[in-house]
C-alpha cells in the first residue's frame, strides 16, 4: 500500500471536485453497499446506500461523457511509479452521512474483481469516511471469505491517492461528521 498526497496537480484537483459536486453531475443510486452475498454477521460491517457514476468499464468501454476528462489519471499513475495497461474500470462513489453508521464501522470488505489488478482510490474531497484495507487477499479456493483480521485505515484528504494490490480486501465507510465522501476508484490492468 502506498499513499500519495497531491497525486494530481492542484488545479486538476479543484476542477474534479467542482465537476463532481455540481448539480448537473449525474449520480446513480444504489440501494445498499453489498456484494450480493449474505450479510456478514459482524457489527463492524454496516450496509448502507450510496451513489455511483461509472466512467469506464473494460467490457463496455467508455460509459460517461466525463471519461475523457478523467482519462489522464492513468498517466499520473505511471508517472508516480504505477505502470499500467489502462483501466479495467473507472468509477466514482458518493457516500453521504447515515445516522445509523458508527465510528469504527465500514462497508462489507470486498475485492473489485477476482483477477490481478492495481487499485487506486483518489479522494475528491476531505472527509471522515475512512478507507479500510485488510490484511487478507482474495483466494479463489475460498471466495466467500468471512474473517478479515487486521486492517489499515486511510483518511480521505482532497488530492490524496492510495494504491494497493487489488486482491486485498478493502472497504469504504460513510462520513459521520462531514457531509459527504467522494472518491474515484480506478482499477488498473497490470
Amino acid at each position: 500500500m502506498k499513499i500519495i498526497d497531491n497525486f494530481l496537480p492542484k488545479k486538476f484537483q479543484d476542477e474534479i471536485e467542482i465537476m463532481m459536486t455540481a448539480n448537473s453531475f449525474p449520480w446513480y443510486y444504489r440501494p445498499r453497499e453489498s456484494s450480493g452475498r449474505p450479510k456478514l454477521n459482524d457489527p463492524m460491517y454496516h450496509y448502507t446506500h450510496d451513489f455511483v457514476h461509472t466512467f469506464y468499464d473494460d467490457e463496455q468501454g467508455p460509459m460517461s461523457n466525463y471519461y475523457t476528462f478523467l482519462q489522464p489519471i492513468k498517466y499520473f499513475a505511471e508517472e508516480k511509479g504505477y505502470p499500467n495497461n489502462g483501466f479495467h474500470r473507472l468509477k466514482a462513489n458518493l457516500n453521504l452521512q447515515d445516522p445509523d453508521f458508527k465510528e469504527g464501522q465500514c462497508f462489507e470488505p470486498h475485492v473489485d474483481m477476482p483477477s490481478p489488478h492495481t487499485v487506486c482510490i483518489y479522494y475528491v474531497n476531505d472527509s471522515d469516511g475512512y478507507t479500510y484495507i485488510f490484511d487478507k487477499m482474495f483466494d479463489q479456493s475460498n471466495p466467500d471469505q468471512t474473517k478479515f483480521g487486521e486492517y489499515k485505515t486511510v483518511k480521505p484528504v482532497k488530492g490524496r491517492a492510495v494504491f494497493f494490490n487489488g486482491l486485498y480486501y478493502h472497504a469504504g465507510s460513510s462520513p459521520i461528521k462531514d457531509q459527504s465522501r467522494i472518491i474515484i476508484n480506478a482499477d488498473f490492468v497490470n
